[in-house]
C-alpha cells in the first residue's frame, strides 16, 4: 500500500508541475537491469499490486545511471550487480501510467549478495514465458526486446 500511495502521490505532483510550467518539464529518468541465470530472469513482484517488473528505478540528482541501475537493484533484490550491455531506451509518452518517464534498461549479471525483498515487492526467479502478460509498464517490451537480443530506441 505504502507503494501505491508513493506512486499516485509522485504523479500528482508530476502533472501540477507540468501543468504549471506548461509542460515545460523533462521527464523523469530511470534505468533498470535484466539478469537472467539459468533461463530465469530476475523480478520484482510488485508489493502494489501492478505485476512484475525488472529491479530499476528512478535516477537520483547526483548519480550516472549505472549508479542508479546497482543501488537500485541492491535495495530491491539484495544483490550486487554488474553492467555488462545495453538494452535500449524506452520513451514512450504512456509507458508509465503514474508519470511522464523515460527509461534505459541494461543487461547485467549477479556479482555477490543475498537475496532479499524490499518496500517495491518480492524479489523473484521467473522463466520469462510465465510473466509476459502480467508485467507493469513497458516492461515486457523491455524483456521481450533482451530475450531477442535486438536493441531498442524507442
Amino acid at each position: 500500500m505504502k507503494e501505491k500511495l508513493k506512486g499516485l502521490l509522485a504523479g500528482i505532483i508530476f502533472r501540477l508541475i507540468a501543468l504549471l510550467t506548461l509542460g515545460q518539464i523533462s521527464p523523469i529518468l530511470s534505468a533498470c537491469v535484466i539478469i537472467e541465470q539459468d533461463g530465469k530472469v530476475l523480478l520484482v513482484d510488485r508489493s502494489d499490486g501492478m505485476g512484475y517488473t525488472i529491479p530499476g528505478g528512478i535516477v537520483r540528482y547526483r548519480e550516472t545511471l549505472e549508479e542508479c541501475v546497482r543501488r537500485e537493484a541492491s535495495e530491491e533484490t539484495g544483490y550486487n550487480i554488474a553492467i555488462t550491455g545495453l538494452i535500449g531506451v524506452y520513451s514512450a509518452v504512456d509507458r508509465d501510467p503514474r508519470f511522464r518517464a523515460v527509461s534505459i534498461a541494461y543487461r547485467g549479471h549477479i556479482t555477490g549478495g543475498t537475496q532479499h525483498d524490499s518496500g517495491e515487492g518480492k524479489a523473484c526467479w521467473r522463466e520469462p514465458e510465465a510473466v509476459l502478460g502480467h508485467m507493469a509498464f513497458d516492461c515486457e517490451h523491455m524483456l521481450k526486446d533482451y530475450l531477442s537480443g535486438r536493441q531498442s530506441l524507442s
